[in-house]
C-alpha cells in the first residue's frame, strides 16, 4: 500500500536520505513557463522551489525533464512533487519523474489536490511492470519502494513542512479542484498560483509574499491590439466562467496582497509585448514586474542589498579619488573629476564562507568554488565539471563570462608584468600567480569562463573570454596554441546556483533611456557620438539631462560590462557587442575598417609607472592590436582593458594594443545604494555658502559612518590596513595621521546623490 495521508491541518514529511541543509536561500527556479500549446521557446508549466538539499517540484509539464537537466538538477534529489491541478500542461511528466524517484532511495512526498490518490495508483498499476523490472536490477522490489511514497489530497487550508521548508496551500478557482502553494522559511516566502481566475482569499494568502509566481493571462501580445480591461475590477461576477485571470486580476491581487515582486509564467505562444502589458498592469500594481522565462532563477539573498534583481552588479570596491596622474581628495560637483567609480555604493560585495571548500556571494546568489581548477584544456574541463561534488553539490559548470567578472575587484593594482594586490577578494577566495619558475609571468594565472568569441581573434583563432585577476582584465585567449595547435591550459573557477545570473532585461522607455529591468539600471540609448578623454567623459555624464533626469553618472566598468552581448560581434553580426535596442555610433578605425568605440567606465585601473593615469574601458567593437605591422582584433569585442586618461593615441605592449586615449560614453543611472538622507548633486549647485558649509558637514558625516561600516570587521569604528581593500598608497593617502587606522573623520565622503 502507499503510505497516504488525508488530513486538514497538518503534514510533516520525513525526508530521510536528504537531510535538510542550512541555508539562508529561498530560491525558485522556472523550470517552464509556457502553456498547453507547444512552444519550442518555452516548456510547460513547473516550478522548482529549493532550499539547501531540499528541491521541491511544482507541476511538470511538457520539458520538465530536459530543463531540470540543463540545470543539473538529477530527478533523484527531488525531496517533493506537488500537483496544482490535473491538466495535462501540469502533469504531463509525472510519470517519469515518479519512476525516477522510485529508482532512488529516499521517502519522497506527492502532494495534490482532488484526484491525486487515484491519478498516482493509476500510473504505479500501468507502469508496475516496468518499475519492478528496473528495480530488480538493483535488487528491490515493487512493493518495498512503494512505501517510500508519502502521498497527500488535499483540500487548501492545509499546512505542512518539507525540510525546513513551511508549506500552506490555498483551494483556487480554475475548471476543476486547483491548489495554490505558499513557501516560507527564515522570513523569505515564495508563491506559486497555478492556474486560477479571481480569487478573494489570495491577497490574505500570498499577504506580503517576496516573489508571487502566478498565471499570465491577458498578456498583450505583440502585433496585436490591447485587450479591453475591466473598469470595475472589484466586480468578478463572470470569473468562474473563466479558467485564467486577465491582467486586472493578476495585477490587482498582487497589489492587494502587498507583495514585493510579481512574477508571470505560463504564457501562450508568440512575443508578449511587454510595454504594453506593463501599461496594463500599472493600473493597479507599482511594484516590480518579471516576465518569466525556462531556467530563470527567483533568488532570496540579502534582500536589503540586492533588491530582489536577477542581475545586482556587484560593487567595484573602489574607494579611493584619482585624477589623471595621482590620488586626490574626493572632488565636490565643482571640481575636476567629479562623479568617478569611488563616489558611488552600487551593491556592496558580502560573501559567506561556507567552510566546505564554497564561498556564497550574497549579493548575486552565485556560489563558487572557494580555490581553482588545475590548468586544463576547455575540453578537460567540460568533462571535469560533469563529475565535480564540492559542498554535497553536483550542478556546477563553468562560469560565463558574466558570472565570473561579478567577482572582480578593482581594489587590486599591477605594474606591467608583476602582480602588486590581485582584483579578487583573497580574504575569500584562493588566487595563484603564474609560475615564473616555468617562465610565466606573475600575470599569468587567468581564468576562463565558458564563454567563447563569436568571432576570431588574431590569425582567426578559435577564442575563449577570460578574466585576469592578477592584472584585471577581461581578454579573449586563443583556444589552441598558434604554434603548436595544441589546445592551451587555463584555470577554471566552477560556479552554481541563479542561472539568470548575467540575463538583461531591457525595455525601451520611449525617451531615450533603456531600462535594464535584471540589473535595475537605466541607460542612454543613444552614446554620446563623439570621443572624449576620460575627465570630459565624466563630464558629459554629470551634466547629461536626459528622460527627465539629471542625476546621470559615468557607469563603473561592471555595470558598463554588464550591456555586453557576447552573441554579437563586428564580424558575425555587423554590430557592436550590445543589443540592437541600444544605438551604437559607427567609427573608422585604426586599419580603415568600419568598426565600434570603446567606451570609458568612471574606474581607474591601477596599473603601470603612474597606476593612477590609466582607467578602465569595454571594448565594444573590435579590441585591436597591431602586429608585425597589420593591425587585428587581439582580444575581442566584449574585452575589458584600460587607457590612459590623457595623452596621445599610440600602439604598444605584446600585441600592440591600440590606445585610443580618446573614447566614447554611455551614461546610466539608478542602482546607488544610500541608506542616509541625501539630496540632487544637481540643485547642491545652487545652494549659498553657508548652506554649502552646513550641508556638507552634514553629508561628510553619513558618509564617513558608510564608509567604516563597510570595511569595519571587528567593530572598533575604524579600519585597519588589514581591513582596507585598496592598496597601501590609497591607504596611506587615507591615514592623514599615520596611526594606522582610517577613522570616521579620516574617511573619504560620497557626493550627494538622488
Amino acid at each position: 500500500m502507499i503510505k497516504i495521508i488525508l488530513s486538514n491541518c497538518l503534514i510533516l514529511s520525513a525526508l530521510l536520505a536528504f537531510p535538510t541543509q542550512a541555508s539562508q536561500t529561498l530560491t525558485a527556479t522556472i523550470i517552464g513557463s509556457g502553456s498547453p500549446i507547444y512552444n519550442e521557446k518555452r516548456a510547460s508549466a513547473s516550478v522548482l522551489i529549493s532550499n539547501g538539499e531540499t528541491n521541491i517540484l511544482v507541476d511538470m509539464g511538457n520539458g520538465t525533464q530536459a530543463n531540470l537537466h540543463k540545470l543539473g538538477v538529477p530527478i533523484a534529489s527531488l525531496s517533493s512533487l506537488l500537483l496544482t491541478h490535473h491538466h495535462l500542461d501540469h502533469n504531463e511528466e509525472f510519470a517519469p519523474l515518479l519512476i525516477g524517484l522510485l529508482m532512488s532511495n529516499h521517502d519522497f512526498d506527492i502532494v495534490g489536490p482532488e484526484n491525486t490518490t487515484h491519478f498516482t495508483e493509476a500510473n504505479l498499476n500501468l507502469y508496475q511492470e516496468d518499475i519492478s523490472y528496473r528495480l530488480g536490477r538493483t535488487n528491490r522490489n515493487f512493493d518495498q519502494r512503494k512505501k517510500a511514497i508519502h502521498l497527500s489530497e488535499l483540500k487548501g487550508g492545509e499546512q505542512f513542512k518539507i525540510g525546513a521548508i513551511n508549506v500552506s496551500t490555498l483551494a483556487v478557482p480554475h475548471t476543476i479542484a486547483t491548489l495554490a502553494y505558499r513557501f516560507d522559511y527564515d522570513r523569505q516566502s515564495i508563491v506559486v498560483t497555478g492556474d486560477l481566475t479571481y480569487s478573494k482569499a489570495l491577497p490574505k494568502f500570498a499577504k506580503n509574499a517576496d516573489y508571487m509566481i502566478i498565471d499570465s493571462g491577458g498578456m498583450v501580445m505583440s502585433n496585436m491590439q490591447p485587450k479591453k480591461q475591466k473598469t470595475n475590477p472589484s466586480k468578478h461576477k463572470q470569473a468562474t466562467k473563466r479558467a485564467h485571470l486577465d491582467l486586472n486580476d493578476s495585477s490587482l491581487l498582487a497589489s492587494q496582497a502587498g507583495v514585493k515582486q510579481l512574477v508571470y509564467t505560463h504564457f501562450l505562444k508568440g512575443e508578449v509585448d511587454t510595454k504594453e502589458s506593463l501599461k496594463q498592469i500599472r493600473k493597479n500594481y507599482q511594484g516590480p514586474v518579471i516576465f518569466g522565462e525556462d531556467l530563470m532563477v527567483v533568488n532570496q539573498v540579502n534582500k536589503t542589498v540586492s533588491n530582489n534583481l536577477t542581475y545586482p552588479v556587484v560593487d567595484t570596491g573602489q574607494v579611493a579619488f584619482y585624477s589623471d596622474k595621482k590620488v586626490i581628495k574626493e572632488p565636490t560637483v565643482e571640481e575636476a573629476f567629479f562623479g568617478q567609480d569611488g563616489q558611488y555604493v552600487i551593491n556592496q560585495p558580502s560573501y559567506t564562507d561556507n567552510h566546505d571548500g564554497t564561498i556564497q556571494d550574497n549579493i548575486t546568489g552565485l556560489q563558487w568554488q572557494q580555490g581553482l581548477t588545475e590548468k586544463l584544456t576547455y575540453q578537460e574541463a567540460l568533462q571535469k565539471v560533469k563529475q565535480f561534488r564540492l559542498g554535497g553539490y553536483s550542478d556546477w559548470r563553468i562560469a560565463n563570462i558574466k558570472e565570473l567578472y561579478s567577482l572582480i575587484q578593482f581594489t587590486g593594482s599591477v605594474k606591467g608584468q608583476k602582480a602588486i594586490t590581485p582584483f579578487i577578494d583573497t580574504n575569500y577566495f584562493k588566487q595563484p600567480l603564474g609560475d615564473t619558475n616555468l617562465g610565466e609571468r606573475e600575470i599569468d594565472a587567468q581564468v576562463w569562463s565558458s564563454t567563447e568569441y563569436v568571432a576570431k581573434t588574431m590569425n582567426n583563432d578559435e577564442t575563449i573570454f577570460g578574466v585576469n585577476f592578477v592584472d584585471g582584465r577581461i581578454k579573449g585567449y586563443p583556444k589552441y596554441n598558434p604554434r603548436t595547435h595544441q589546445a592551451n591550459k587555463m584555470y577554471f573557477r566552477f560556479v552554481r546556483g541563479n542561472v539568470a545570473y548575467g540575463k538583461n532585461n531591457f525595455t525601451d522607455n520611449g525617451d531615450g533611456t533603456v531600462t535594464d529591468h535584471a540589473t535595475g539600471l537605466t541607460w542612454q540609448k543613444q552614446d554620446s557620438q563623439q570621443a572624449m578623454n576620460w575627465q570630459q567623459a565624466l563630464d558629459y555624464s554629470a551634466q547629461l539631462q536626459l528622460g527627465g533626469h539629471d542625476d546621470w553618472r559615468l557607469p563603473n566598468v561592471k555595470e558598463l560590462q554588464s550591456i555586453v552581448d557576447y552573441t554579437r560581434s563586428p564580424e558575425t553580426t555587423d554590430s557592436a557587442a550590445i543589443d540592437p535596442i541600444f544605438e551604437t555610433t559607427t567609427i573608422k578605425d585604426e586599419s580603415g575598417h568600419k568598426d565600434y568605440p570603446y567606451f570609458w567606465s568612471s574606474t581607474t585601473h591601477l596599473d603601470g609607472p603612474i597606476p593612477e593615469s590609466s582607467a578602465a574601458y569595454i571594448a565594444f567593437g573590435k579590441a585591436l592590436g597591431e602586429m608585425r605591422g597589420t593591425v587585428m582584433d587581439v582580444h575581442g569585442a566584449g574585452a575589458q582593458r584600460s587607457d590612459p586618461k590623457t595623452g596621445k593615441a599610440m600602439s604598444r605592449g605584446p600585441q600592440g594594443d591600440m590606445i585610443r586615449v580618446y573614447n566614447y560614453v554611455r551614461s546610466v543611472r539608478g542602482g546607488v545604494k544610500d541608506t542616509e538622507q541625501t539630496t540632487d548633486t544637481k540643485t547642491h549647485l545652487a545652494f549659498t555658502k553657508s548652506d554649502n558649509e552646513t550641508h556638507g558637514q552634514q553629508k561628510q558625516s553619513s558618509q564617513h559612518n558608510r564608509f567604516i561600516k563597510r570595511l569595519d570587521k571587528n567593530g572598533d569604528n575604524r579600519v585597519s590596513s588589514d581591513e582596507f581593500h585598496g592598496n597601501r598608497t590609497q591607504f596611506n593617502y587615507l591615514d592623514t595621521n599615520k596611526d594606522g587606522y582610517i577613522s570616521v573623520q579620516e574617511a573619504p565622503t560620497g557626493p550627494a546623490k538622488k
